[in-house]
């Protein structure tokens, strides 16, 4: 599950679309935080390719276009392809992280795996992939899905990403940033 309190915050944050769907638009009280924290703390937001084809296919739904705030702004960046390979230290290569997350959330959804998307299980594969490649020293996944949380949290706990691939639910996150802010 996720954390029971996210301090230090994660200085990378990976976005799931349940997360961006729940804060909503500009008119907001849980999006003007966000807003406002990232404004103030400057973390680094990160969009996965997955997350990015699920914003497009829910545009309209979604009252901010997340994909054209991440091409046009420099505060997102979007995560190309999961590299598979990549592992740090002992920890399992990237591509076992989200095989073994997917597998866990099929079983939690009680859904097919072959049915099941992997826009979640590719959220700690991103994670993975950013301790490798920058100087973060842990990764935030904000989402708002509850078997996504556990799948994931089940899957690193008691690996090298243990603390360092942090499952945040989104109403933590939103109270740290809150008081982060003032």
């Amino acid at each position: 599950m996720s954390e029971p309190h996210p301090s230090p915050f994660p200085t990378a944050l990976v976005l799931d679309t349940s997360f961006l769907r729940t804060i909503g638009g500009t008119g907001t009280d849980p999006y003007q935080t966000f807003i406002q924290y990232v404004r103030a703390e400057d973390p680094e937001l990160y969009l996965s390719n997955g997350v990015v084809e699920e914003l497009t296919q829910q545009r309209g739904y979604i009252s901010v276009d997340w994909v054209d705030r991440a091409d046009t702004t420099e505060w997102i960046t979007l995560v190309g392809d999961v590299q598979p390979g990549v592992r740090v230290h002992d920890g399992p290569r990237a591509g076992e992280v989200m095989d073994r997350v997917h597998d866990r959330l099929a079983a939690f959804e009680q859904t097919d795996p072959d049915e099941l998307r992997k826009t979640d299980s590719e959220l700690p594969a991103v994670g993975v992939m950013l301790l490798g490649s920058t100087s973060h020293d842990s990764v935030g996944l904000l989402m708002d899905d509850r078997n996504a949380e556990r799948a994931v949290a089940g899957v690193i706990e008691n690996s090298y990403y243990e603390g360092r691939i942090r499952v945040i639910d989104i109403w933590m996150a939103i109270e740290y940033m809150e008081s982060q802010i003032g």
